[in-house]
């Protein structure tokens, strides 16, 4: 691992709900604790074959169009990091269900390595369904929103 990849580890352990994570291979040992609680350990070995096997999963689901079965575009994450449906805790949501939504407008900011990086439609049409929740940790290619194209 590198050194950037190590912070942004540590940072998103730090957000979630995990008090304690071990992770050992025979090259790396790495130990994050919270609070006091109690050891969690994970089979690196493990690990890397669940990872390579969601990267295969998300290549594959790049390889087939954004549309859904039931005619509906999900408007997918660009990028890791955590979700939020507005600017700041003061401002009102980019989007809600049932907002009729333009092409290249802003839906929701997900936040990396303390950057806020806007995700725009690619599409018109309206806002069937919010698929996460503000906060959550969101992964690359994951679905976000579920817009009828046209609305």
């Amino acid at each position: 691992m590198k050194w950037n990849e190590f912070k942004e580890l540590i940072k998103l352990l730090d957000q979630s709900s995990l008090d304690v994570l071990k992770l050992e291979n025979k090259d790396i040992k790495l130990y994050f604790q919270k609070h006091d609680a109690a050891n969690v350990t994970i089979d690196f070995k493990e690990q890397l074959s669940q990872t390579a096997e969601s990267v295969k999963e998300v290549e594959e689901s790049e390889k087939l169009p954004a549309k859904k079965d039931d005619g509906f575009y999900q408007i997918k994450s660009p990028m890791i990091g955590a979700f939020y449906s507005r600017s700041n805790s003061d401002a009102e949501p980019f989007v809600h269900v049932g907002s009729v939504i333009e092409k290249n407008q802003t839906v929701c900011v997900l936040e990396a390595m303390k950057l806020f990086n806007e995700v725009v439609s690619d599409v018109e049409g309206e806002i069937i369904e919010i698929l996460v929740e503000d906060g959550q940790i969101i992964g690359f290619g994951q679905p976000l929103f579920l817009v009828k194209v046209g609305g």
